[in-house]
């Protein structure tokens, strides 16, 4: 077996474009250097030369430790994170095969990862594109009503679209009085409703609304009657309502494991990823979609109204995953 190989090109990247055609992604650098004529001036095309060695041959030799590849420390960071070993690891090959189409460049994990990600992860269309009715449900805390208030500021004052908010969160101290804070600021209407016979009457009364969005009551994950009582409320509206359940990007396995569970009665449709600003790794927002099997349709990144939002997609994720996305303050 070859111990080593060589590869020589006129830059940097098209000699470890090479490396990673012939050895893989995984490829151990063992040396690089520039060569020089024989007169010991540089030549009139300057070369570069890498010598690398396979990924196997170097485990076989203990030469990896302290020199995992882009995609191994990706591998170890999503199952860290929660996400399923197969879903994990189908991101992580497709990854990979997509590293050996990609010029080598600062960014190639990133694109390659983008690239994976959309292969591998579902993602949908901005809200309003199935019905006018979002209601946004989920644990306690998760920040239901600041991406809500997020969300209308968007499509009232930046897409022109008339807008109204309905509050179904009766529970919680100050809930009905916060969202009524945000219609104003935003200039929307906004109505409370207790009940499905209320909440029914609240839609027909915003009959001239584009989009509607609902503020529901946030419960522990193993409240299952209130999760039962909710979906009577919300099946009243006798019109389609999308329902986004909002996890945190930080939330574990077991935890969404458990909210998923618990959350079965209200048949939610879609997610949005919370407080991504606040996660270590945003692992969680992987591990949500695999599963639940839902498309991603948000991340929050802040608490500013209403800037700290995005559309999910496979780039914005990719740059999460490889920590080169940062969040202003």
């Amino acid at each position: 077996m070859q111990q080593q190989q060589v590869f020589r090109a006129s830059r940097f990247e098209d000699a470890m474009a090479q490396v990673r055609r012939t050895l893989g992604t995984d490829a151990l650098i063992v040396s690089r250097r520039q060569l020089r004529s024989s007169s010991g001036l540089r030549s009139e095309s300057p070369m570069v030369e890498i010598t690398a060695m396979s990924a196997a041959l170097a485990a076989e030799r203990g030469l990896l430790e302290g020199h995992a590849s882009p995609a191994d420390r990706l591998l170890r960071r999503l199952i860290d994170g929660g996400v399923p070993n197969q879903a994990a690891k189908s991101i992580v090959q497709r990854m990979r095969a997509e590293l050996l189409k990609l010029d080598v460049g600062p960014h190639s994990e990133a694109s390659a990862l983008a690239e994976s990600l959309s292969q591998e992860m579902l993602f949908c269309a901005a809200i309003g594109s199935g019905s006018r009715v979002a209601a946004l449900i989920g644990p306690t805390g998760v920040g239901k009503t600041t991406t809500i208030a997020k969300l209308a500021a968007q499509a009232a004052l930046v897409e022109g679209k008339r807008v109204g908010l309905v509050c179904l969160d009766q529970y919680r101290v100050g809930g009905v009085e916060q969202l009524h804070s945000y219609a104003e600021l935003i200039g929307v209407p906004m109505t409370a409703a207790s009940d499905g016979r209320s909440f029914k009457a609240a839609l027909d009364n915003l009959c001239d609304a584009d989009l509607i969005f609902v503020d529901t009551a946030g419960r522990s994950p193993r409240d299952s009657e209130a999760a039962s009582e909710l979906h009577r409320c919300l099946c009243a509206a006798q019109e389609p309502v999308e329902r986004y359940l909002c996890l945190p990007a930080a939330m574990r396995r077991q935890e969404i494991s458990l909210t998923l569970t618990h959350n079965e009665a209200l048949q939610p449709t879609r997610l949005i990823s919370t407080k991504a600003d606040e996660a270590v790794c945003c692992s969680g927002i992987v591990a949500a979609q695999a599963s639940s099997g839902l498309p991603v349709a948000y991340v929050t990144t802040g608490q500013r109204v209403p800037e700290d939002i995005e559309r999910a997609t496979p780039q914005l994720l990719a740059d999460l995953l490889s920590g080169t996305e940062e969040w202003s303050s």
